[in-house]
């Protein structure tokens, strides 16, 4: 609910500055906003975005793998599959450790935007603005963290 409020504000912003020019991708950016508002506790064991990210990782690495040709079999692709989801679900971490931490939120939030910025073809004034936008999710958090 907390991150809420910066996405009115930040809606309220783009509308007046005529930062969206496409209503798909502003869907797009809250939605990876309120994934980012809760990505930090990945590092909680107990976690569901832990384990939703376990799955989704193992899915991606994969994929790779298959459409690379280093996967042949059915059998070998599905215990590669259950191999990686416990690694990546059950990994050791310390909770509100390194995900919690500020430059980790600029790291990731900075690796989005560049991404969007090279698919999207936003201009550098525009993926700045979402830069900010989607820092502003996963800062949220770690405030919400400090203050509990």
């Amino acid at each position: 609910m907390f991150n809420t409020f910066f996405i009115i504000v930040w809606i309220i912003l783009f509308f007046n500055y005529g930062f969206i020019n496409d209503y798909l991708v502003l869907i797009f950016m809250i939605f990876i906003n309120y994934f980012l508002s809760i990505f930090p506790d990945i590092d909680s064991t107990k976690s569901d975005m832990r384990n939703f990210f376990a799955i989704t990782l193992s899915l991606i690495v994969l994929f790779y793998f298959v459409f690379n040709s280093f996967v042949e079999s059915l059998t070998f692709f599905f215990f590669s599959f259950v191999i990686l989801y416990l690694l990546f679900r059950f990994f050791p971490t310390k909770h509100r450790g390194i995900t919690h931490n500020f430059w980790f939120s600029v790291s990731v939030s900075f690796i989005i935007t560049i991404v969007y910025f090279f698919v999207f073809k936003f201009s550098f004034r525009v993926s700045l603005v979402y830069f900010l936008f989607l820092l502003s999710g996963y800062i949220s958090h770690i405030i919400l963290d400090k203050i509990s």
